[in-house]
Protein backbone atom coordinates (compact mmCIF):
# COMPACT_ATOMS: atom_id res chain seq x y z
CA UNK A 1 0.00 0.00 0.00
CA UNK A 2 1.47 3.41 -0.79
CA UNK A 3 2.34 5.55 2.06
CA UNK A 4 2.36 9.23 2.25
CA UNK A 5 5.90 10.00 3.31
CA UNK A 6 4.84 13.96 4.32
CA UNK A 7 3.29 12.49 7.26
CA UNK A 8 6.42 10.86 8.66
CA UNK A 9 8.57 14.35 8.45
CA UNK A 10 7.15 15.73 11.64
CA UNK A 11 9.69 16.00 14.52
CA UNK A 12 8.66 14.86 18.02
CA UNK A 13 8.47 18.35 19.33
CA UNK A 14 5.71 19.05 16.53
CA UNK A 15 1.79 18.43 17.17
CA UNK A 16 0.16 15.39 15.90
CA UNK A 17 -1.47 15.58 12.08
CA UNK A 18 -5.04 15.73 12.97
CA UNK A 19 -7.69 13.30 11.96
CA UNK A 20 -10.05 15.03 9.66
CA UNK A 21 -11.46 14.23 6.34
CA UNK A 22 -9.29 15.84 3.84
CA UNK A 23 -12.51 18.38 2.93
CA UNK A 24 -12.92 21.31 4.76
CA UNK A 25 -16.10 20.78 7.70
CA UNK A 26 -15.20 22.93 10.20
CA UNK A 27 -15.75 26.58 10.90
CA UNK A 28 -14.13 28.38 8.26
CA UNK A 29 -14.16 32.26 6.53
CA UNK A 30 -12.19 34.32 4.03
CA UNK A 31 -12.22 37.16 5.98
CA UNK A 32 -15.51 38.57 4.49
CA UNK A 33 -17.90 35.63 6.10
CA UNK A 34 -17.87 33.37 8.74
CA UNK A 35 -19.13 29.90 7.98
CA UNK A 36 -20.03 28.10 11.27
CA UNK A 37 -20.36 24.42 11.18
CA UNK A 38 -23.86 22.79 10.84
CA UNK A 39 -25.13 19.82 12.29
CA UNK A 40 -25.10 18.18 9.14
CA UNK A 41 -21.62 18.95 8.35
CA UNK A 42 -20.71 17.47 11.96
CA UNK A 43 -22.73 14.14 11.03
CA UNK A 44 -20.82 14.09 7.51
CA UNK A 45 -17.48 14.26 9.45
CA UNK A 46 -18.52 11.38 11.75
CA UNK A 47 -19.37 9.05 8.76
CA UNK A 48 -16.47 10.07 6.84
CA UNK A 49 -13.99 9.13 10.29
CA UNK A 50 -16.23 6.04 11.19
CA UNK A 51 -15.72 4.63 7.26
CA UNK A 52 -12.33 5.71 7.30
CA UNK A 53 -11.41 4.25 10.20
CA UNK A 54 -13.47 0.75 9.03
CA UNK A 55 -11.58 0.63 5.37
CA UNK A 56 -8.22 1.95 6.90
CA UNK A 57 -8.44 -1.49 9.40
CA UNK A 58 -9.61 -3.27 6.41
CA UNK A 59 -5.85 -2.45 4.82
CA UNK A 60 -3.97 -2.47 7.20
CA UNK A 61 -3.23 1.83 7.15
CA UNK A 62 -3.44 4.10 9.67
CA UNK A 63 -5.88 5.44 9.98
CA UNK A 64 -4.76 9.68 9.25
CA UNK A 65 -2.89 7.92 6.20
CA UNK A 66 -6.13 6.86 4.62
CA UNK A 67 -7.66 10.21 5.11
CA UNK A 68 -4.52 11.72 3.47
CA UNK A 69 -5.07 9.09 0.23
CA UNK A 70 -7.04 9.61 -2.45
CA UNK A 71 -9.42 6.72 -0.78
CA UNK A 72 -9.91 9.36 1.56
CA UNK A 73 -11.11 11.99 -0.67
CA UNK A 74 -13.17 9.27 -2.37
CA UNK A 75 -14.61 8.40 0.60
CA UNK A 76 -15.45 11.94 1.50
CA UNK A 77 -17.21 12.81 -1.73
CA UNK A 78 -18.98 9.83 -1.39
CA UNK A 79 -20.19 10.62 2.36
CA UNK A 80 -21.73 13.88 0.66
CA UNK A 81 -23.62 12.06 -1.72
CA UNK A 82 -25.22 10.01 0.87
CA UNK A 83 -26.15 13.48 2.59
CA UNK A 84 -27.06 15.30 -0.34
CA UNK A 85 -29.98 12.22 -1.18
CA UNK A 86 -27.85 11.71 -4.88
CA UNK A 87 -27.30 7.87 -3.68
CA UNK A 88 -30.17 5.63 -2.51
CA UNK A 89 -28.11 4.32 0.51
CA UNK A 90 -24.87 2.76 1.87
CA UNK A 91 -23.65 -0.61 2.89
CA UNK A 92 -21.24 0.88 5.74
CA UNK A 93 -20.47 -3.22 6.61
CA UNK A 94 -18.23 -3.18 3.18
CA UNK A 95 -15.72 -0.98 4.70
CA UNK A 96 -16.37 1.80 2.14
CA UNK A 97 -19.84 2.35 1.35
CA UNK A 98 -22.15 3.52 -1.83
CA UNK A 99 -20.33 6.38 -3.93
CA UNK A 100 -23.27 7.39 -5.32
CA UNK A 101 -22.98 5.98 -9.11
CA UNK A 102 -26.53 4.50 -9.17
CA UNK A 103 -27.82 7.56 -9.74
CA UNK A 104 -26.25 9.98 -12.13
CA UNK A 105 -25.79 13.50 -10.48
CA UNK A 106 -23.59 14.61 -7.32
CA UNK A 107 -20.35 13.41 -7.05
CA UNK A 108 -18.81 10.11 -9.63
CA UNK A 109 -16.82 7.93 -7.59
CA UNK A 110 -16.27 4.18 -9.05
CA UNK A 111 -16.45 1.76 -6.07
CA UNK A 112 -12.94 0.50 -6.99
CA UNK A 113 -12.28 4.22 -5.83
CA UNK A 114 -13.16 3.11 -2.03
CA UNK A 115 -10.87 0.87 -1.31
CA UNK A 116 -7.90 0.64 -4.18
CA UNK A 117 -5.29 3.49 -4.24
CA UNK A 118 -4.54 3.61 -7.70
CA UNK A 119 -8.09 3.56 -8.48
CA UNK A 120 -8.64 6.65 -6.55
CA UNK A 121 -6.02 8.31 -8.01
CA UNK A 122 -7.23 7.77 -11.24
CA UNK A 123 -10.60 8.89 -10.78
CA UNK A 124 -9.49 12.48 -9.34
CA UNK A 125 -6.22 12.37 -11.67
CA UNK A 126 -6.85 15.44 -14.56
CA UNK A 127 -4.29 17.01 -16.88
CA UNK A 128 -6.50 20.74 -17.32
CA UNK A 129 -5.26 23.56 -18.04
CA UNK A 130 -6.59 25.39 -15.02
CA UNK A 131 -6.76 29.22 -14.65
CA UNK A 132 -7.42 30.48 -11.11
CA UNK A 133 -9.43 34.14 -11.60
CA UNK A 134 -8.78 34.66 -7.34
CA UNK A 135 -6.00 34.06 -5.16
CA UNK A 136 -4.60 36.09 -2.32
CA UNK A 137 -1.73 36.24 -0.03
CA UNK A 138 -0.44 39.01 2.13
CA UNK A 139 3.41 40.33 1.49
CA UNK A 140 6.45 39.89 3.51
CA UNK A 141 7.25 41.93 6.63
CA UNK A 142 9.99 43.09 5.71
CA UNK A 143 9.60 43.20 2.22
CA UNK A 144 6.60 45.80 2.45
CA UNK A 145 8.50 47.48 5.06
CA UNK A 146 11.07 48.35 2.66
CA UNK A 147 8.79 49.66 0.17
CA UNK A 148 6.45 51.52 2.70
CA UNK A 149 9.16 52.81 5.57
CA UNK A 150 6.95 55.26 6.98
CA UNK A 151 3.89 52.83 7.10
CA UNK A 152 2.64 50.23 9.88
CA UNK A 153 2.66 46.36 8.97
CA UNK A 154 -0.37 45.18 9.96
CA UNK A 155 -2.24 48.38 9.75
CA UNK A 156 -4.70 47.61 6.55
CA UNK A 157 -8.15 47.43 7.50
CA UNK A 158 -8.92 44.70 5.20
CA UNK A 159 -6.27 42.30 5.25
CA UNK A 160 -5.83 42.56 8.89
CA UNK A 161 -6.75 38.91 10.41
CA UNK A 162 -2.80 38.47 10.50
CA UNK A 163 -2.78 40.52 13.53
CA UNK A 164 -5.48 38.32 15.08
CA UNK A 165 -3.67 35.21 15.47
CA UNK A 166 -0.76 33.02 15.08
CA UNK A 167 -0.91 30.19 12.24
CA UNK A 168 2.60 30.30 13.01
CA UNK A 169 5.57 31.80 14.95
CA UNK A 170 5.66 34.00 12.39
CA UNK A 171 1.94 35.17 12.07
CA UNK A 172 2.73 35.95 8.42
CA UNK A 173 3.84 33.16 6.91
CA UNK A 174 0.35 31.27 7.17
CA UNK A 175 -0.89 33.66 4.46
CA UNK A 176 2.40 35.35 3.18
CA UNK A 177 4.01 34.67 -0.54
CA UNK A 178 6.33 31.66 0.75
CA UNK A 179 2.93 29.45 2.04
CA UNK A 180 1.00 30.98 -1.49
CA UNK A 181 3.62 29.33 -3.95
CA UNK A 182 3.78 26.63 -1.75
CA UNK A 183 -0.07 25.93 -1.11
CA UNK A 184 -1.21 26.95 -4.88
CA UNK A 185 1.50 25.78 -7.08
CA UNK A 186 3.55 23.02 -5.44
CA UNK A 187 0.37 21.06 -3.55
CA UNK A 188 -2.09 21.41 -6.42
CA UNK A 189 -2.68 21.52 -10.12
CA UNK A 190 -2.88 24.89 -10.62
CA UNK A 191 -1.50 26.41 -13.97
CA UNK A 192 -1.68 29.80 -13.52
CA UNK A 193 -2.97 31.98 -10.98
CA UNK A 194 -4.53 35.50 -10.76
CA UNK A 195 -3.40 37.50 -7.96
CA UNK A 196 -5.83 39.61 -6.46
CA UNK A 197 -5.86 42.55 -3.79
CA UNK A 198 -7.97 44.81 -1.27
CA UNK A 199 -9.47 47.55 -1.27
CA UNK A 200 -7.38 50.42 0.25
CA UNK A 201 -7.57 54.29 1.18
CA UNK A 202 -5.43 55.81 -1.50
CA UNK A 203 -3.03 57.75 0.36
CA UNK A 204 -2.14 61.41 -0.72
CA UNK A 205 1.19 60.19 -2.70
CA UNK A 206 -1.06 57.98 -4.92
CA UNK A 207 0.29 54.96 -2.89
CA UNK A 208 -1.94 52.58 -1.49
CA UNK A 209 0.59 52.73 1.64
CA UNK A 210 -1.58 51.05 4.04
CA UNK A 211 -2.64 47.92 2.33
CA UNK A 212 -0.77 44.72 2.67
CA UNK A 213 -0.31 43.59 -0.67
CA UNK A 214 -0.73 46.95 -3.06
CA UNK A 215 -0.43 46.87 -6.65
CA UNK A 216 3.08 46.75 -6.39
CA UNK A 217 3.69 44.41 -4.42
CA UNK A 218 1.40 42.16 -6.66
CA UNK A 219 3.82 42.81 -9.39
CA UNK A 220 6.69 42.36 -7.18
CA UNK A 221 4.65 38.53 -6.34
CA UNK A 222 3.88 38.08 -10.34
CA UNK A 223 7.68 38.28 -10.88
CA UNK A 224 9.46 36.69 -8.22
CA UNK A 225 7.07 33.46 -8.89
CA UNK A 226 7.51 33.96 -13.10
CA UNK A 227 11.61 33.98 -12.45
CA UNK A 228 11.30 30.67 -9.83
CA UNK A 229 8.91 29.14 -12.55
CA UNK A 230 12.19 29.43 -15.09
CA UNK A 231 10.49 32.86 -16.66
CA UNK A 232 7.06 31.05 -17.70
CA UNK A 233 3.59 32.47 -17.24
CA UNK A 234 2.41 31.04 -13.54
CA UNK A 235 0.98 33.85 -12.37
CA UNK A 236 -0.50 37.18 -13.67
CA UNK A 237 -2.12 40.18 -11.39
CA UNK A 238 -5.02 42.27 -10.93
CA UNK A 239 -4.64 46.77 -10.70
CA UNK A 240 -6.47 47.44 -7.68
CA UNK A 241 -8.72 50.45 -7.97
CA UNK A 242 -10.92 52.26 -6.12
CA UNK A 243 -12.88 54.98 -8.53
CA UNK A 244 -14.69 56.25 -5.45
CA UNK A 245 -11.53 57.75 -3.88
CA UNK A 246 -10.11 60.78 -5.23
CA UNK A 247 -10.29 59.91 -8.98
CA UNK A 248 -6.99 61.59 -10.63
CA UNK A 249 -4.94 59.24 -8.56
CA UNK A 250 -6.55 56.26 -9.27
CA UNK A 251 -6.29 57.15 -12.97
CA UNK A 252 -2.88 58.04 -12.46
CA UNK A 253 -2.03 54.46 -10.76
CA UNK A 254 -4.03 52.95 -13.44
CA UNK A 255 -1.45 54.78 -16.50
CA UNK A 256 1.69 53.78 -14.06
CA UNK A 257 1.00 50.50 -13.69
CA UNK A 258 -0.53 49.37 -16.95
CA UNK A 259 2.52 50.90 -18.70
CA UNK A 260 5.31 50.31 -16.56
CA UNK A 261 4.31 46.80 -15.60
CA UNK A 262 1.06 45.45 -17.27
CA UNK A 263 -2.13 43.80 -15.62
CA UNK A 264 -4.81 41.49 -16.52
CA UNK A 265 -7.61 43.32 -15.10
CA UNK A 266 -8.69 45.79 -12.67
CA UNK A 267 -10.14 44.53 -9.67
CA UNK A 268 -13.13 47.18 -7.80
CA UNK A 269 -15.06 46.82 -5.30
CA UNK A 270 -18.18 48.61 -5.42
CA UNK A 271 -19.23 47.88 -1.47
CA UNK A 272 -16.31 50.37 0.01
CA UNK A 273 -15.85 53.55 0.34
CA UNK A 274 -13.04 55.56 2.14
CA UNK A 275 -15.98 56.70 4.43
CA UNK A 276 -18.78 54.37 4.07
CA UNK A 277 -21.22 53.28 1.21
CA UNK A 278 -20.45 52.44 -2.10
CA UNK A 279 -20.57 52.80 -5.55
CA UNK A 280 -22.75 51.32 -9.21
CA UNK A 281 -21.18 49.91 -11.97
CA UNK A 282 -23.82 51.35 -14.05
CA UNK A 283 -23.27 54.93 -12.46
CA UNK A 284 -22.08 57.71 -14.84
CA UNK A 285 -20.33 59.68 -12.27
CA UNK A 286 -18.09 57.16 -10.61
CA UNK A 287 -18.18 54.24 -12.77
CA UNK A 288 -18.21 55.46 -16.27
CA UNK A 289 -14.73 57.61 -16.13
CA UNK A 290 -13.27 54.33 -14.48
CA UNK A 291 -14.70 52.16 -17.22
CA UNK A 292 -13.89 54.35 -20.20
CA UNK A 293 -9.89 54.52 -18.93
CA UNK A 294 -9.92 50.35 -18.69
CA UNK A 295 -10.86 50.83 -22.51
CA UNK A 296 -8.34 53.24 -23.49
CA UNK A 297 -5.83 51.73 -21.65
CA UNK A 298 -6.09 48.41 -23.42
CA UNK A 299 -7.27 45.91 -20.65
CA UNK A 300 -11.24 45.67 -20.97
CA UNK A 301 -11.99 43.24 -18.21
CA UNK A 302 -13.12 44.69 -15.01
CA UNK A 303 -13.50 42.15 -11.94
CA UNK A 304 -16.18 43.41 -9.43
CA UNK A 305 -16.42 42.17 -6.09
CA UNK A 306 -20.51 40.94 -5.68
CA UNK A 307 -22.01 38.84 -3.03
CA UNK A 308 -20.39 38.34 0.58
CA UNK A 309 -19.86 41.71 2.19
CA UNK A 310 -16.50 42.04 4.16
CA UNK A 311 -17.71 42.92 7.39
CA UNK A 312 -16.83 47.13 6.81
CA UNK A 313 -19.00 46.93 3.73
CA UNK A 314 -21.97 48.34 2.74
CA UNK A 315 -23.99 45.19 2.12
CA UNK A 316 -26.77 47.58 -0.25
CA UNK A 317 -23.75 47.55 -3.06
CA UNK A 318 -22.94 43.96 -3.14
CA UNK A 319 -26.23 43.35 -4.98
CA UNK A 320 -25.10 42.56 -8.76
CA UNK A 321 -28.55 44.55 -10.26
CA UNK A 322 -25.71 46.75 -11.42
CA UNK A 323 -23.83 44.52 -13.23
CA UNK A 324 -26.56 44.16 -16.15
CA UNK A 325 -27.25 47.67 -17.14
CA UNK A 326 -23.13 48.19 -16.94
CA UNK A 327 -22.76 45.53 -19.50
CA UNK A 328 -25.36 46.04 -21.69
CA UNK A 329 -24.16 50.01 -22.12
CA UNK A 330 -20.70 48.98 -21.70
CA UNK A 331 -20.63 46.14 -24.61
CA UNK A 332 -16.92 46.21 -25.25
CA UNK A 333 -15.89 45.76 -21.62
CA UNK A 334 -15.99 41.47 -19.74
CA UNK A 335 -17.32 42.06 -16.50
CA UNK A 336 -16.34 39.79 -14.35
CA UNK A 337 -18.20 39.02 -10.94
CA UNK A 338 -16.53 37.82 -8.35
CA UNK A 339 -17.85 34.99 -6.11
CA UNK A 340 -20.65 34.51 -8.32
CA UNK A 341 -22.66 37.45 -6.34
CA UNK A 342 -22.96 34.07 -3.90
CA UNK A 343 -24.44 34.70 -0.77
CA UNK A 344 -24.22 33.08 2.84
CA UNK A 345 -27.33 32.14 3.95
CA UNK A 346 -29.21 30.99 0.67
CA UNK A 347 -29.21 27.18 -0.44
CA UNK A 348 -28.78 27.22 -4.48
CA UNK A 349 -31.75 25.43 -5.79
CA UNK A 350 -33.58 25.99 -9.06
CA UNK A 351 -33.53 29.81 -10.61
CA UNK A 352 -36.39 31.60 -8.53
CA UNK A 353 -36.78 35.66 -9.77
CA UNK A 354 -37.71 36.99 -6.53
CA UNK A 355 -34.97 35.26 -4.94
CA UNK A 356 -31.12 35.58 -3.64
CA UNK A 357 -27.44 34.73 -3.65
CA UNK A 358 -26.67 33.80 -7.55
CA UNK A 359 -30.02 34.28 -8.15
CA UNK A 360 -29.72 37.80 -8.49
CA UNK A 361 -26.98 37.23 -10.80
CA UNK A 362 -29.03 35.41 -13.10
CA UNK A 363 -31.82 37.82 -12.85
CA UNK A 364 -29.75 40.72 -14.17
CA UNK A 365 -28.13 38.48 -17.12
CA UNK A 366 -31.44 37.94 -18.07
CA UNK A 367 -33.39 41.15 -17.51
CA UNK A 368 -30.60 42.69 -19.80
CA UNK A 369 -30.50 39.73 -22.62
CA UNK A 370 -26.61 39.15 -21.39
CA UNK A 371 -26.19 35.32 -21.77
CA UNK A 372 -23.30 34.43 -23.76
CA UNK A 373 -22.38 37.95 -23.94
CA UNK A 374 -19.57 40.07 -21.75
CA UNK A 375 -20.96 38.92 -17.71
CA UNK A 376 -18.97 36.51 -16.51
CA UNK A 377 -19.32 34.41 -13.10
CA UNK A 378 -16.41 33.53 -11.06
CA UNK A 379 -16.36 30.63 -8.42
CA UNK A 380 -14.33 31.51 -5.85
CA UNK A 381 -15.41 31.35 -2.14
CA UNK A 382 -19.21 30.17 -3.77
CA UNK A 383 -17.43 26.59 -4.88
CA UNK A 384 -15.89 25.75 -1.83
CA UNK A 385 -19.20 26.31 1.00
CA UNK A 386 -21.27 25.13 -2.14
CA UNK A 387 -19.59 21.77 -2.98
CA UNK A 388 -20.41 19.89 0.17
CA UNK A 389 -23.88 19.99 -0.91
CA UNK A 390 -23.78 17.80 -4.08
CA UNK A 391 -27.31 19.20 -4.73
CA UNK A 392 -27.06 23.13 -4.21
CA UNK A 393 -24.00 22.03 -6.00
CA UNK A 394 -25.53 20.87 -9.16
CA UNK A 395 -28.05 23.53 -9.36
CA UNK A 396 -25.28 26.40 -8.84
CA UNK A 397 -23.34 25.10 -11.68
CA UNK A 398 -26.39 24.15 -13.59
CA UNK A 399 -27.79 27.65 -13.53
CA UNK A 400 -24.45 29.59 -14.47
CA UNK A 401 -24.38 26.74 -17.61
CA UNK A 402 -28.09 27.73 -18.72
CA UNK A 403 -28.51 31.18 -18.57
CA UNK A 404 -25.23 32.73 -18.85
CA UNK A 405 -23.67 30.47 -20.60
CA UNK A 406 -20.65 27.62 -20.56
CA UNK A 407 -18.28 30.26 -22.06
CA UNK A 408 -18.86 32.78 -19.39
CA UNK A 409 -17.79 30.41 -16.26
CA UNK A 410 -14.47 31.12 -14.61
CA UNK A 411 -12.69 28.98 -11.91
CA UNK A 412 -11.67 30.48 -8.85
CA UNK A 413 -10.75 29.46 -5.29
CA UNK A 414 -10.11 32.75 -3.28
CA UNK A 415 -7.11 30.52 -2.16
CA UNK A 416 -4.73 30.76 0.39
CA UNK A 417 -7.61 31.62 2.53
CA UNK A 418 -8.82 28.05 2.24
CA UNK A 419 -5.29 26.18 2.07
CA UNK A 420 -4.67 24.67 -1.23
CA UNK A 421 -6.73 24.90 -4.05
CA UNK A 422 -6.96 20.92 -4.54
CA UNK A 423 -10.00 19.58 -2.69
CA UNK A 424 -11.65 22.46 -4.20
CA UNK A 425 -10.62 21.05 -8.06
CA UNK A 426 -10.63 17.53 -7.28
CA UNK A 427 -14.68 17.78 -6.50
CA UNK A 428 -15.09 19.58 -9.35
CA UNK A 429 -13.77 17.31 -11.69
CA UNK A 430 -15.72 14.60 -10.08
CA UNK A 431 -19.18 16.75 -9.77
CA UNK A 432 -22.47 15.55 -12.45
CA UNK A 433 -25.34 17.50 -13.06
CA UNK A 434 -28.02 14.58 -12.86
CA UNK A 435 -30.21 14.10 -16.17
CA UNK A 436 -33.51 14.61 -13.84
CA UNK A 437 -31.94 18.06 -12.77
CA UNK A 438 -31.39 18.67 -16.77
CA UNK A 439 -35.02 17.40 -17.54
CA UNK A 440 -36.49 19.33 -14.92
CA UNK A 441 -34.80 22.83 -15.00
CA UNK A 442 -33.19 22.71 -18.31
CA UNK A 443 -29.54 22.56 -17.14
CA UNK A 444 -26.78 21.13 -19.44
CA UNK A 445 -24.87 18.47 -18.68
CA UNK A 446 -21.51 18.87 -17.09
CA UNK A 447 -19.26 17.08 -19.24
CA UNK A 448 -15.95 17.35 -19.55
CA UNK A 449 -15.86 19.60 -22.28
CA UNK A 450 -17.64 21.71 -20.69
CA UNK A 451 -15.43 21.37 -17.14
CA UNK A 452 -12.09 21.89 -19.03
CA UNK A 453 -13.65 25.45 -20.55
CA UNK A 454 -14.92 26.64 -16.96
CA UNK A 455 -11.57 25.50 -15.33
CA UNK A 456 -9.10 27.83 -17.23
CA UNK A 457 -10.23 27.94 -21.04
CA UNK A 458 -12.59 30.33 -20.32
CA UNK A 459 -9.92 32.48 -18.47
CA UNK A 460 -7.91 31.71 -21.47
CA UNK A 461 -9.33 32.59 -23.80
CA UNK A 462 -10.33 36.41 -22.12
CA UNK A 463 -6.75 37.36 -21.17
CA UNK A 464 -5.04 36.15 -24.36
CA UNK A 465 -2.74 32.92 -22.94
CA UNK A 466 -2.49 30.28 -25.39
CA UNK A 467 -3.34 26.95 -22.81
CA UNK A 468 -1.61 25.10 -24.65
CA UNK A 469 2.00 26.88 -25.71
CA UNK A 470 1.57 27.70 -21.63
CA UNK A 471 0.96 24.47 -20.39
CA UNK A 472 4.11 23.25 -22.56
CA UNK A 473 6.05 25.73 -21.06
CA UNK A 474 4.66 25.44 -17.37
CA UNK A 475 5.50 21.80 -17.58
CA UNK A 476 9.39 22.20 -18.21
CA UNK A 477 9.67 25.12 -16.08
CA UNK A 478 11.63 25.30 -12.95
CA UNK A 479 8.93 25.67 -10.31
CA UNK A 480 6.98 22.23 -12.13
CA UNK A 481 10.63 20.26 -11.75
CA UNK A 482 10.30 21.54 -7.95
CA UNK A 483 6.75 20.15 -7.93
CA UNK A 484 7.44 16.97 -8.86
CA UNK A 485 10.98 16.28 -7.00
CA UNK A 486 8.53 17.37 -3.41
CA UNK A 487 5.43 14.91 -4.98
CA UNK A 488 7.99 11.74 -5.68
CA UNK A 489 10.05 12.92 -2.27
CA UNK A 490 6.99 13.39 -0.22
CA UNK A 491 3.94 12.57 -1.74
CA UNK A 492 1.89 15.10 -3.90
CA UNK A 493 -1.34 14.80 -1.22
CA UNK A 494 0.44 17.25 1.53
CA UNK A 495 -2.57 19.55 1.67
CA UNK A 496 -4.70 17.05 2.75
CA UNK A 497 -4.74 17.49 6.77
CA UNK A 498 -4.07 21.24 6.72
CA UNK A 499 -7.32 22.98 7.24
CA UNK A 500 -7.84 26.81 5.78
CA UNK A 501 -5.98 29.49 6.48
CA UNK A 502 -8.60 32.45 6.95
CA UNK A 503 -10.21 33.28 10.93
CA UNK A 504 -11.07 29.62 12.05
CA UNK A 505 -13.65 30.48 15.00
CA UNK A 506 -16.56 32.58 15.32
CA UNK A 507 -14.38 34.42 18.12
CA UNK A 508 -11.28 35.31 15.69
CA UNK A 509 -14.34 36.62 13.18
CA UNK A 510 -15.76 38.98 15.59
CA UNK A 511 -12.56 40.54 16.32
CA UNK A 512 -11.37 40.90 13.25
CA UNK A 513 -15.14 42.63 12.43
CA UNK A 514 -14.27 44.83 15.75
CA UNK A 515 -10.84 45.90 14.74
CA UNK A 516 -11.81 47.00 11.13
CA UNK A 517 -14.70 49.08 12.31
CA UNK A 518 -12.17 50.56 15.35
CA UNK A 519 -9.79 51.50 12.18
CA UNK A 520 -12.51 53.01 9.49
CA UNK A 521 -13.38 55.19 12.40
CA UNK A 522 -9.83 55.98 12.94
CA UNK A 523 -8.92 56.36 9.65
Amino acid sequence: MKRQPWLHTRKKTDAEWPIEPPIFLGDRSNGEFFHATTPLERRIRREILERADASARRLGMDRREFLASAMGMCTSLAVLNVASGCTSGSDSSAGGGSNGSDTDGGYSIPDAALLDDAAADAALAGGEFILDMQTHHIEDAEVWQRRHPNGVYGGNVFASFITLYDCTPKAAECIGPDTYVDLVFLQSDTTVAVLSGFPSQMCDDGNMCTNLNDNEGMVLTRDRVNAAAGGTQRMVQHCQVAPNDRWDLQAAVMEKIRSTHGNHGWKVYPPWAPGGGGWWLDDPVIADPFLEKAKALGEPIVCAHKGFPLPSFDPVYTDPKDVGPAAKKHPDIKFIVYHSAFATGVTEGPYDPDGGGVDRLVRTVMENDLTGKNVYAEMGSAWVLVMNNPLAAQHYVGKLLKYLGEDNILWGSECVWFGSPQPQIEAFRRLEISTELQDAHGYPALTAARRAKIFGLNAAKLYGIDPRATRTAVDKGALAEWKRELDGELGARRWSLVGPQGPRSRREFDDLVRFKRAARKIG
